[in-house]
């Protein structure tokens, strides 16, 4: 896997308001970027993203538009410049329902607070350099949700499995 320049990378972070913005953008200097947008207005950014190519975006948990999610209205876009964009969203705190949501929403990755920019950097580089293959079906449109080298080069383990085990009950 070819690595991605970062510094050339021009990326959107939504909805990061009050001191979250200015300490996002820090992370993300810090990762290697330095092209960094901020906008606060989800509506505003997905204008943006309709308009000006990125090649990332940083999305807080609580930017919606109306009732939908950021990411699911990015995707769903048909004015879009690029609908596969590798979009991440930012957690204070992700429980495992949130995080099931975002993916189902067709987020590529989760990512909790604290950040690293080792973190953002090692996220973006695997979103950039080596993309996920996208799927268009009825109720889903996103980054393939298998996460796992494909297709797989290692030993099956599942052939190690017996198909029936056998459990005696008898306390002899």
């Amino acid at each position: 896997m070819a690595a991605f320049n970062l510094a050339t990378a021009r990326v959107l972070v939504v909805g990061a308001k009050g001191q979250t913005g200015p300490l996002m953008r820090t992370v993300l200097t810090a990762a290697g970027l330095s092209k960094v947008v901020l906008i606060d207005e989800p509506r505003r950014a997905l204008e943006m993203l309709c308009a000006d190519p990125f090649d990332a975006v940083f999305v807080e948990a609580t930017a919606r538009l109306d009732d939908v999610s950021f990411a699911l209205a990015v995707r769903r876009s048909s004015l879009a410049l690029n609908p596969m964009i590798p979009i991440f969203a930012v957690y204070g705190g992700a429980r495992r329902r949130d995080v099931e949501r975002e993916r189902d929403d067709g987020i590529t990755d989760v990512i909790c607070r604290p950040v690293s920019p080792k973190t953002i950097a090692d996220k973006l580089q695997a979103a950039l350099a080596a993309p996920r293959p996208f799927i268009a079906a009825a109720g889903f449109f996103g980054p393939d949700r298998r996460a796992k080298e494909r297709p797989w080069r290692g030993e099956d383990r599942r052939a190690l499995t017996p198909k029936k085990i056998k459990v005696s009950r008898n306390r002899d």
